[in-house]
């Protein structure tokens, strides 16, 4: 995942595993979170993609969106083999 350096919501790209998506961050007026669209206008889940490239200041509305999320590894990695 890379955020782009541009301002410019077209920059948004997304793969559904199959193929990759350029997406608009669409706000919403009644105050909900905002959603990514596909160029027909219909609105992507968060759980369908994963993000490639987004402008940086898109970051915050991506969080609250559910398109990122925060990947906090505070624990050491466990195995369970035996030594």
């Amino acid at each position: 995942m890379i955020p782009s350096a541009a301002d410019h919501a077209a920059d948004i790209l997304a793969s559904d595993g199959a193929t990759v998506h350029r997406l608009t961050l669409r706000q919403s007026n009644a105050g909900s979170a905002p959603v990514l669209v596909d160029a027909a206008g219909t609105a992507v889940s968060p759980w369908t993609v994963e993000l490639l490239r987004w402008p940086a200041a898109a970051e915050t509305d991506l969080r609250r969106g559910g398109y990122l999320i925060d990947r906090c590894w505070t624990l050491e990695p466990w195995c369970n083999c035996a030594d």
